[in-house]
């Protein structure tokens, strides 16, 4: 019964990582600007078998001249489509330029906000 509780606690920040997460992409999706970014690196997280997550880490400059880093998961497709040194479309929020994401993934949340008209 001790195992429970640990348990508990790993399920409500799982949930509470995606609602956080999905709610930047729903301002993304509303109030996102564009910028470009550059691939910096590619790398795997987790595993470095197939099973490892695929992410290009990338760096843009937001609104406020700043310089950001980050990385997003992509599907094998994407992953192919990017190597270092490329460029990548990406949305961040004008007042808080650290959050991004790609452009590509963006829209796919604006398509989903538009069918339950949330946009």
């Amino acid at each position: 019964m001790t195992w429970i509780v640990p348990v508990l606690l790993l399920v409500a920040a799982f949930v509470g990582f995606g609602v956080w997460r999905g709610r930047q992409f729903g301002e993304l999706a509303r109030r996102g600007m564009p910028v470009t970014g550059r691939i910096v690196h590619k790398f795997r997280a987790g595993s470095a078998e197939m099973s490892g997550s695929r992410r290009p880490a990338f760096t843009y400059t937001g609104p406020d001249g700043r310089e950001y880093r980050r990385a997003a998961s992509v599907s094998i497709g994407k992953w192919a489509e990017y190597d270092e040194g490329s460029t990548i479309a990406l949305i961040c929020l004008p007042d808080d330029p650290g959050v991004s994401a790609p452009s590509w993934l963006v829209e796919l949340a604006r398509e989903a906000l538009a069918k339950k008209g949330r946009l």
